[in-house]
Order: structure tokens, then C-alpha cells, then sequence
């Protein structure tokens, strides 16, 4: 295919990765949910496609991929153009874990794999997100060398010394009480000062799901609209994260 095709126009690009924790406990009602953790990211993560292709500039620049995962990667999708994607409809697997380190790196790869593609066709882009959204502790019988691997690997490309085009905003999301806030705290500390916890009651979590996607969609189409340096875009959403972070444990303070 002509890549200028492939490409469309050039317009600057926004690679977004969602990378989502499929294992069988995504599906669990606790906490008195009448809707499971899955149900609602299917509905978060479709309502965010809804609402960035209602902005011209922002389904123009978006393109996202999904990493799904348990014990094993389940879904691992090409970049498709906002403006071209479908809803999804995740399914969680009947038996698995949480093998969260190899789709982390997965996430990683394919996100370095769609920079160069951009170089080589001369296509600029702004500084790409990772979104990962887990219920659960990486299992038991992971590779701790992995897991360290892929918690530098996000913390790496948080690094500013290396310039706003080797950043990537890592919007890292823990959905229940059981989720190992020591790790994600690890995978988030590079870029925020803490990771979205998503806990409560069925109110509450549909709330917070909410509430979190409207602050990666905000961040999306601030990134693509924003007339600043790319520096002072990443700021400006770094802040508006932190800021998200701390509404999210304040109103959840106590839970």
C-alpha cells in the first residue's frame, strides 16, 4: 500500500495504546456491583472513542491499538485510525492470571515500532499514551527480572532528559482493593505522584471509571489542540493528571 495512503494526511499523530487486564476476575461482582469491572471498561473505553471522534482534529490524530492480557496476551491489534474503529467487546478469559509485565512490553514495542514508522514517512506526532488498567497483582510465578524490565521501561520513556519526543504519558489505572498498589505505584512514579484507583461501591466505580476516561480523553484532545511547546503540552497534562489523582483518592478517602 502507498504509505501516503496508508498514512492519510499529516496531520501530527497521537499513538495511544490500551493495554487491559482480561483475567477471570475483571468479570467478578464484588463489592455489591450490579455491572463487573469489565462491563464498564468495554463502556469506558468505547465512550472515549465516541468522544474523540466527535473533535475533527482529534479523530484525525488519534490512532489506538489494545494489548489485552492474562496469563498470556489475548488481543494484540494493529494502530487503527480513531475515525475507523469499531466498539469493543472484550471478553475476560475463563481461567488466567495477570501476566502484566510481558503486555506492558508489548505495549512498549509496538508503540516504538509505530515512531519509526512515522519517521520513515515523515509523519510527525505528539507524544503517544499507554493506558493500563488492571484488577489484579502480577501473578505469582512472574519473572521478577520481567516485571522490574518493563517498570524501567515505562520510566524510561518518562524521562525528560531525553526530549518531549522520546516521552510517553503512561496513565496508569487499578480497578478494586486487591490491586498491588506498591507495583503500580512503581509503573506510575516516573510521570505522576500516583496511580488512578478505582474502589467503592457499584456507584462509585461506575463514577470513578467515568471519571478517569474523561480525564485520558481530555488529556487527548489537549495534546492534539493545545498551541504550546511540546514540553509545555506534556506539562500541562501531567498536571492535569496529578490534579485527577488526587480528586480520585479524596473523594475515595476512607474506602
Amino acid at each position: 500500500m502507498n504509505e501516503t495512503r496508508k498514512f492519510g494526511s499529516t496531520i501530527k499523530r497521537l499513538p495511544i495504546v490500551f493495554c487491559l487486564d482480561v483475567s477471570p476476575s475483571m468479570n467478578w461482582d464484588i463489592d455489591n456491583r450490579d455491572i463487573s469491572p469489565m462491563e464498564l471498561l468495554n463502556q469506558s473505553v468505547n465512550t472515549f472513542i465516541s468522544e474523540i471522534n466527535t473533535d475533527g482534529r482529534t479523530r484525525s490524530a488519534a490512532e489506538v491499538a489494545y494489548v489485552s492480557f492474562s496469563t498470556n496476551i489475548e488481543v494484540d491489534s494493529p494502530f487503527m485510525p480513531a475515525r475507523n474503529l469499531d466498539d469493543i467487546h472484550l471478553k475476560t478469559v475463563a481461567k488466567g492470571g495477570t501476566n502484566m509485565a510481558q503486555a506492558v512490553l508489548r505495549s512498549y514495542e509496538k508503540l516504538d515500532q509505530r515512531i519509526k514508522e512515522y519517521a520513515q514517512n515523515g509523519i510527525r506526532h505528539n507524544a503517544p499514551f499507554f493506558v493500563l488498567v488492571t484488577d489484579g497483582n502480577p501473578d505469582d510465578n512472574d519473572d521478577n527480572i520481567l516485571q522490574d524490565r518493563a517498570i524501567a521501561t515505562v520510566n524510561e520513556h518518562c524521562n525528560s532528559h531525553q526530549g518531549a519526543d522520546g516521552i510517553v504519558i503512561p496513565f496508569i489505572v487499578g480497578v478494586g482493593r486487591r490491586v498491588d498498589k506498591k507495583t503500580l505505584l512503581r509503573y506510575s512514579e516516573g510521570f505522576t505522584n500516583g496511580f488512578f484507583h478505582i474502589r467503592g461501591n457499584s456507584q462509585q466505580v461506575q463514577t470513578c471509571f467515568s471519571d478517569v476516561f474523561r480525564v485520558i480523553s481530555n488529556s487527548t484532545k489537549a495534546s492534539v489542540h493545545l498551541n504550546l511547546s511540546a514540553n509545555e503540552v506534556i506539562e500541562s497534562i501531567r498536571a492535569t493528571m496529578n490534579n485527577g489523582v488526587s480528586d480520585l483518592d479524596r473523594e475515595l478517602a476512607g474506602i
